[in-house]
């Protein structure tokens, strides 16, 4: 983004953001972004980030994160996570806190098992985990016709009593 841009050019519309300029900070106008995209090779985050609660839609697709931290958890308002074609091998069970998630893409990771909290994801219409080593007791359930949604309920009955 060159340094005369007030407005972030992404290959998806839905994802332009426009930033605020000089005159709109000077002036006092404050943002609410609702989504943020980091992309570019990412291996870490910033602990920085779990402290935007009011983010409805986060994309950390196309990084090379190995991992997840449990703060993940804070974001309770997402609606949208895109952690597709990244590294990760495993998920925290925080996951299961964002109840309000309706899509989470996990497609081309090298998980191989997930954590049973997804299960607490009633509000989930769409859940990707294409191209990841998972066992064929997931894979079965999840292509099944309405394969998210007894994929949860699996998720669900297997949490043995962790629910209050």
């Amino acid at each position: 983004m060159s340094r005369n841009k007030d407005k972030y050019e992404s290959n998806n519309p839905r994802r332009q953001q426009t930033f605020l300029t000089a005159e709109d900070i000077a002036a006092g106008k404050k943002t609410c972004w609702h989504g943020i995209e980091i992309t570019g090779s990412v291996r870490n985050l910033s602990p920085t980030l779990w402290k935007f609660e009011h983010l409805t839609a986060l994309f950390l697709n196309d990084n090379c994160l190995t991992r997840l931290p449990h703060q993940i958890g804070q974001l309770a308002n997402l609606r949208t996570l895109d952690l597709s074609t990244n590294k990760l091998r495993s998920l925290p069970a925080e996951l299961g806190e964002l109840i309000q998630l309706r899509e989470l893409l996990l497609n081309n990771n090298y998980l191989r098992v997930l954590p049973y909290e997804l299960g607490k994801l009633f509000n989930l219409h769409v859940l990707g985990l294409h191209g990841n080593p998972l066992g064929k007791d997931v894979l079965s359930i999840y292509n099944e016709p309405n394969g998210t949604s007894k994929l949860l309920m699996y998720m669900l009955d297997n949490l043995s009593g962790k629910i209050m």
